[in-house]
């Protein structure tokens, strides 16, 4: 184990480490409480009394939920809700390892103050005995969340999750009032303390530099109303994970969206297919200008598994070129690439790629100028230039799903008698398209304005385009 409590408190406080803030204060306070069972709350539903924790209160409450789909209305003793608690934990704390025979460590934040110092006093937890362990020591214990933060942190290791991280100097918290940031909220979603919320790692040029993503699909998602306001753009793992349920995210809290219906997250073949050829194309687009380089086009290819009968073929790869370079400039533009090898990719037919999916109106001067460039091209090397077609119309919406989810809010008001949180149900009605071979922006900005009256809508629609909501005559909930 490489922490002390001067390097803990660091990672997880920043400059207010070497004392005890408000913040800090304020997070010892707060323990994993459901509502009470006498009381009209959801009975799996957890309580936050103080603004901070939400970063650790939404990953958690999102996990809860996840293993209790299908059966949510299920009569849960006192008993039970520890039990499904402590097994959540666990899981949350398996994921921050990296092997099967990595240590487990549980922490008391009460050994990790700033009058204390040298190493970190810890609980080795025993896997076979993880949850029982976890039970008795954070959960009957009443060790707190600030505890399990640190047990989190220890068993990722101090050195293993400051790499994780864009930058070593970054602290978990930040703010006046102690607010988690995304390497806190990536740490209790993915067990990985990574800065961004895209898909994977994208190298910086020539920089050596690295930023982190997601690396594959969590249990549960994460979208924000960061997207909305196009600060962000949230990748396809957080957006489709493994089970209906999402962090929500706002400038100041965290909140959860969930539904019974895992149909929510299996993609179609087609947004499976876009969400893949936008990762390899990212790769080559490192600085997420919109293109690549022309060079770069048969390595990207060879990435998506295109067969090497084509890549290797003069001629058809001659084609392929005339038909999605930018004439002149040495680049492929993302919607370009995306029409044609989406075609490819999905058929296996390199004439049907060619040929694309025509729409009925005339074409647009870059149309035509594309097809004057490939045939004076042609002229030069006696190549047979590829079809030009006119612009794709936008993407056919083939079908509607109705869908029923839910809005939970944990955070109440601890001088309140009859301290409710809110848990609000609506339907939505959510538009299904085939985007092979059509236009598709790399970011969808067309539909999240991030403007409206209504933000929570506009983080519905940066997973869903074009979804309608009813709120069933309630007033939409709050994000923050």
């Amino acid at each position: 184990m490489d922490a002390t409590v001067e390097t803990l408190r660091q990672l997880m406080w920043g400059a207010s480490s070497v004392y005890e803030s408000e913040e800090e204060i304020r997070w010892m306070q707060e323990d994993f409480r459901f509502c009470p069972i006498e009381s009209n709350g959801p009975k799996w539903g957890l309580l936050q009394t103080h603004g901070g924790p939400c970063g650790v209160f939404a990953p958690v409450q999102a996990r809860l939920l996840a293993r209790l789909l299908g059966r949510l209305d299920t009569p849960l003793s006192a008993g039970d809700r520890n039990h499904l608690l402590a097994a959540v934990l666990a899981a949350m704390l398996l994921s921050a390892t990296e092997g099967p025979n990595e240590p487990v460590y549980l922490v008391d934040a009460a050994d990790v103050v700033a009058s204390k110092l040298g190493p970190v006093p810890v609980c080795l937890a025993p896997r076979s005995e993880l949850e029982a362990t976890v039970l008795a020591f954070l959960v009957e214990g009443r060790k707190g969340v600030l505890s399990f933060v640190y047990s989190m942190v220890l068993t990722r290791g101090v050195s293993r999750l400051r790499g994780d991280m864009d930058d070593i100097e970054s602290s978990l918290t930040m703010g006046q009032f102690g607010h988690g940031t995304q390497e806190l909220l990536n740490l209790m979603l993915t067990g990985r303390a990574t800065s961004n919320v895209f898909d994977g790692s994208v190298p910086m040029g020539d920089t050596g530099l690295v930023l982190r993503g997601v690396a594959a699909r969590p249990i549960v998602g994460y979208l924000t109303h960061l997207e909305a306001l196009r600060y962000c753009a949230v990748g396809s793992f957080f957006k489709t994970p493994m089970s209906p349920v999402w962090v929500l995210g706002s400038a100041s809290h965290f909140t959860v969206l969930f539904a019974d219906d895992p149909g929510l997250v299996q993609e179609s073949a087609s947004d499976a297919l876009l969400a893949r050829v936008q990762r390899a194309f990212k790769q080559f687009d490192t600085m997420e200008s919109g293109f690549i380089a022309l060079d770069s086009l048969v390595p990207c290819l060879r990435s998506l598994g295109v067969d090497e009968g084509i890549l290797s073929n003069q001629y058809q790869m001659g084609r392929l070129f005339a038909k999605i370079e930018v004439p002149g400039a040495g680049i492929v533009l993302w919607e370009d690439f995306w029409r044609t090898v989406s075609i490819l990719l999905e058929t296996k037919d390199l004439q049907q790629a060619l040929a694309g999916k025509v729409a009925t109106r005339p074409r647009s001067d870059s149309d035509l100028a594309r097809e004057l460039q490939a045939q004076f091209d042609a002229g030069d090397t006696g190549m047979v230039p590829a079809p030009v077609d006119a612009t794709p119309l936008p993407m056919e919406e083939e079908a509607v799903a109705r869908a029923e989810l839910f809005h939970y809010n944990g955070l109440v008001d601890p001088r309140s008698h009859d301290a409710t949180p809110r848990l609000v149900r609506f339907e939505a009605q959510i538009p299904r398209r085939n985007v092979v071979g059509y236009s598709v922006p790399m970011v969808d900005s067309s539909q999240a304005t991030g403007g409206s009256a209504c933000p929570i809508e506009d983080v519905l629609q940066t997973k869903w385009p074009g979804i309608q909501v009813n709120w069933l005559g309630q007033a939409p909930p709050r994000l923050d």
